[in-house]
Parts: C-alpha cells; structure tokens; sequence
C-alpha cells in the first residue's frame, strides 16, 4: 500500500474456497484469528466508463477506523498469482461512508489516486458502479522462511449472493512457488479443492448485477 503518486505493484494469491463448508474448514483449522474487519466497498467510474477503458479501476473502501481510495490496473491473473499495479490513500472513515453514500464526490479529494486519474484520463465525473460488503479475518501463516497474512474473505455482493475466498499478498514474484506450494499443501490437508479465483471482486459484483 502507497500514498505516494508512483503506482505500487501488487502480487496477490487469490484462491476460491467454492463453499461456506470450505470456509468453516479453513477458519476452524486457523483456530484464533488476528483480527477481524467489516469492510463497505464501492468502485465508480463514468456513464461510458472511462476509468475502465483506460484500464483502471477506482473503488472507495469505508474499514474499521479509516477510509481507503484506491486505483488498481485492470490486468488479469498470471498463471499462479494476481499482478496489478495500485495507488492507494487513507482518508477518513467519515468522509469514505460520505461518498459511499453519495453525499459527496470522491473526484474532489486531495489525494494520490484521483489526482493520477486526472492526469491520465483526463477531467472526469463519476457515479457508483457497484458496492458490496466483505468481512475479512486476518491470520499470520508461516510458508518456507517468511510469514504472511491469510486474508479470508465472506464477501456479499448485490441481490444476496455471497463468495468465500482467501487472498495472500506476497512482496515480490520471487517467493510464488513457496507460497503457491504451502497453500497447495494447506488445502490438501483440509480436503479443499486448490482452485484460483479467476475473477477480482469488481468482476464478480459487475456480474451478479447484471452491470456489463
């Protein structure tokens, strides 16, 4: 995570539990979590979609204590592990829940994401595309020499339907076949299919709405 202007690169595993059953397997196995979040999400772009033509997305993120604005590259997964380029900045809580609730534009804040937005897409205006809720619980996992955090999520798109998945963010492509190797072996031990999510969380939401 950045608030600086030069895009960060993110290197995410991102897996799909397929089912509630997998998900009490994974968080039962994990035993105490680290932390727990209830996330409220919601992306925006223009009526013609410049922001995802351009090949960005922009989602504005209302967490436990603070708000997020985010832009994240539009790239698809690699074989093993999802690779974007992202700018974020943390704002308030306050002002993310404003602009969830469309109370005010998240195209006025003084902040790295939409100041990089304009200047690559140029003067734009915005509406909410899509929103949906996660809860995500937080668990340091040991693979190979290093430590990360299992992110697994219970997330609840538009018209009721609901994804179970776990994310692990990784520094650098280095240490993919480590991971991707734990996490393969973690699943097995649990009788859970290893299957990546094809799919960001943005895609899935567009989809369930309806929303093309």
């Amino acid at each position: 995570m950045s608030d600086a202007r030069q895009a960060q690169q993110e290197i995410e595993f991102k897996l799909d539990l397929g089912s509630f059953t997998n998900y009490l397997k994974l968080v039962g196995f994990l035993g105490q979590i680290d932390d727990e979040e209830r996330h409220r999400n919601g992306f925006f772009d223009s009526e013609d979609r410049r922001l995802s033509k351009a090949g960005w997305a922009l989602r504005v993120r209302a967490e436990t204590g603070r708000g997020l604005v985010t832009i994240k590259s539009l790239a698809g997964p690699s074989e093993t592990a999802f690779v974007r380029e992202e700018i974020e900045s943390v704002i308030d809580r306050s002002l993310a829940t404003e602009i969830l609730e469309d109370r005010r534009s998240v195209m006025q804040l003084d902040v790295a994401p939409v100041a990089v937005l304009k200047e690559r897409v140029g003067p734009i205006e915005v509406d909410l595309l899509v929103r949906f809720e996660n809860t995500r619980q937080r668990k340091a996992f040991r693979f190979g020499d290093h430590e990360y955090t299992l992110e697994i999520d219970r997330t609840e798109f538009p018209l009721g339907q609901v994804d179970y998945e776990l994310e692990v963010e990784i520094p650098d492509l280095s240490r993919v076949e480590v991971v991707e190797d734990g996490l393969r072996k973690l699943f097995g031990s649990l009788g859970i299919p290893y299957e990546r999510q094809a799919e960001t969380k943005l895609a899935r939401a567009l989809r369930h709405a309806g929303i093309e």
